[in-house]
């Protein structure tokens, strides 16, 4: 298998590549490069490539700021107008991911 085929096998299958809800409108990631914030840099990394990948239609925005005291959060706007945040400090990219997933997936918000 050559590069680029693993690299979009990767793209399709790995953890977070999944198909959000047409409700989804925006995410935006917000993080400083303080130590606390390592699971929002790796979910960066490893998982928001899939999610953008398999969601072309949603827009995604990356803030990385300078400051230590900002709070690393993933905020989700949905097209009703509801807006839900995940806090991202001291944890895991994999548990992002699952919070990120049960948030967009299991209606976390309705689109009524």
């Amino acid at each position: 298998m050559s590069k680029i085929s693993t690299v979009v096998n990767d793209l399709r299958n790995g953890f977070g590549a999944v198909r959000l809800g047409s409700n989804v409108k925006k995410v935006s990631l917000t993080f400083s490069k303080k130590s606390d914030n390592a699971g929002a840099r790796y979910f960066l990394r490893e998982n928001m490539p899939r999610i953008q990948y398999n969601n072309p239609a949603i827009q995604f925005e990356i803030n990385k700021v300078q400051e230590s005291t900002v709070a690393p959060q993933l905020t989700i706007e949905f097209a009703n107008s509801e807006v839900k945040t995940i806090s991202c400090s001291r944890i895991q990219s994999s548990e992002i991911c699952k919070q990120f997933l049960a948030v967009t997936t299991e209606g976390g918000a309705s689109s009524s």
